[in-house]
């Protein structure tokens, strides 16, 4: 087991995507990593609702910048402003994307995302921004998220 292996293998992943695919590839690329808990959504609203009831808090969360029911970036707002009550604030959040415009990396950066994953990617590079945004932890002061605009379409 490798050094990354065992920093990945605690812990409890969910990832948000609408494209079934590209869903079961992140989930087999982060098992493959030695991720062992992982927790699917294919939705922002259904993972909204899959951390409201989850009895164990989340880690980590990759998310898919755009889907229909919920983004990434509303997610993500979510979250940093502590609407999710049940989940830390500084949870480390990934966003995934196969198109990253300037807006939404503006948005994503002003939500204190701890980074992206660009499809289609590799499984070292996903290790690799996994562990760096592992390393990457913002102060959980849920007030400054409030002013920032998410759009429902992007």
């Amino acid at each position: 087991m490798s050094v990354a292996d065992n920093q990945l293998a605690s812990l409890y992943c969910l990832v948000v995507e609408d494209d079934a695919f590209a869903r079961d590839l992140l989930v087999t690329t982060l098992k493959s990593l030695g991720v062992k808990d992982v927790l699917t959504a294919a939705s922002g609203s259904a993972a909204f609702e899959a951390m409201n009831v989850s009895k164990r808090k989340i880690d980590v969360v990759l998310a898919d910048i755009r889907m229909p029911s919920g983004n990434g970036l509303q997610l993500l707002k979510a979250l940093r402003s502590g609407v999710i009550k049940t989940m830390r604030l500084d949870a480390t959040f990934l966003l995934v994307t196969a198109f990253p415009s300037a807006g939404a990396v503006k948005i994503a950066s002003s939500l204190d995302a701890n980074g992206f994953i660009v499809k289609p990617f590799v499984p070292e590079k996903l290790e690799t921004s996994l562990l760096k945004a592992r390393r990457t932890v913002f102060p959980a002061i849920p007030s400054r998220y409030a002013e920032v605009t998410v759009p429902a379409e992007l």
